[in-house]
């Protein structure tokens, strides 16, 4: 029989028992959450090392495990009169060199995966290319016998799956840089042609998710007037052309929703949504847009304190990077989750004394949400 003192120790064991079982069943305690955002320094080696050069004009693919960017850094083999386009990715650390030849123009453009990156380079004019992760080879975007007189080009857009992309054609004579505008179909290897010469120069394009609509932005050049830029939507089924932003004077364009039923530009008095099916535009808030997701929700807008991810549907404002932070087209999630920019800052991260401009990725909602 059991005195006293086992009597005791057998309860006090019991009850720390229950203890822990509750405890692993139980609600949190107030104050607790999801983990916190974080800010992630994207341009560093597999290793970890510092990159020894600026990194800058980053893309964010829409499933936040790859980031495309620029760099003249030595440390990812860069440096030197050409700098060098390098795709990371996010969860190994893996660091790729997308196959090149030339000097860099503009940011790139990633698929939502991160298996296709589209770009521009050359030695002595840019031309657009599209990179297959998968294969490791890259082709250059260019159809068979273009009209004019054609040396250099970039591209516009390319569609979450990396099945469409949209680029330009043009030479360096007077206004003529971007007077073509082609829809590459990966899978059956057509160029379209969306907008002739006589249309004016196209200054930004998007392609829906299917490829079926083409959004774009034409500057007509006027001796009498001001310069106009107006965007347009092009149904590639039936070459029907629409102006989305008429009333709203000179407009930019920023994408159109991956599900083609939204178009976001730009105008003088902040941003609009073109909803297709109904016709009506709408504003949808008082700043320009920087960039946006492709389901057309979230876009990143210049605030005084940095950007800010703005929530289309509640209106919700969150800080999303530094003072200094520069945002590319292609560069928030799918779902607004998250944000590549680049900045010269030396506090975002925990040892950053590199004294460089590098690359990083914030989280801005917690993971699972």
């Amino acid at each position: 029989m059991r005195g006293p003192a086992s009597r005791r120790r057998a309860l006090t064991l019991l009850s720390a028992a229950l203890v822990a079982a509750l405890g692993a069943t139980a609600v949190p305690a107030a104050g607790a959450g999801p983990r916190a955002p974080g800010t992630e320094r994207v341009s560093v080696t597999a290793d970890g090392g510092q990159a020894d050069g600026p990194s800058e004009n980053a893309a964010l693919s829409g499933d936040g495990r790859h980031v495309a960017f620029v760099s003249r850094a030595p440390a990812f083999g860069c440096g030197g009169f050409f700098a060098c386009l390098r795709l990371k990715d996010l969860r190994t650390g893996e660091v790729t060199g997308v196959e090149q030849d030339g000097y860099w123009a503009g940011a790139p453009l990633l698929s939502h995966d991160g298996g296709r990156v589209a770009y521009a380079v050359g030695r002595r004019f840019p031309q657009p290319y599209l990179y297959d992760a998968a294969t490791g080879t890259a082709e250059r975007l260019w159809p068979a016998d273009p009209p004019g007189f054609n040396e250099l080009g970039a591209p516009g857009s390319l569609s979450p799956d990396g099945t469409h992309v949209t680029y330009t054609l043009g030479n360096r004579h007077g206004n003529a840089s971007a007077h073509l505008l082609y829809v590459r179909d990966t899978a059956t290897g057509t160029d379209e042609l969306i907008s002739p010469p006589e249309e004016g120069q196209k200054h930004a394009s998007s392609v829906s998710g299917d490829g079926g609509l083409v959004a774009y932005q034409i500057r007509r050049d006027d001796d009498q007037a001001d310069d106009q830029a107006d965007v347009l939507l092009k149904d590639r089924g039936t070459g029907a052309r629409t102006q989305v932003d008429t009333g709203r004077g000179t407009a930019a364009l920023v994408r159109i929703s991956e599900d083609g039923r939204r178009v976001l530009f730009n105008a003088d008095d902040g941003l609009y949504v073109h909803t297709v099916r109904t016709g009506a535009t709408e504003r949808v808030a008082p700043e320009q847009a920087l960039s946006a997701s492709a389901d057309g929700r979230h876009v990143v807008v210049a605030g005084d304190a940095g950007p800010l991810l703005v929530d289309l549907r509640t209106g919700k404002r969150t800080p999303a990077g530094p003072p200094d932070a520069r945002v590319g087209p292609t560069a928030v999630t799918a779902h607004g989750k998250a944000l590549a920019f680049s900045s010269a800052a030396a506090d975002l991260v925990p040892g950053d004394t590199n004294g460089a401009v590098d690359v990083f990725v914030r989280e801005l909602s917690p993971s699972g949400v």
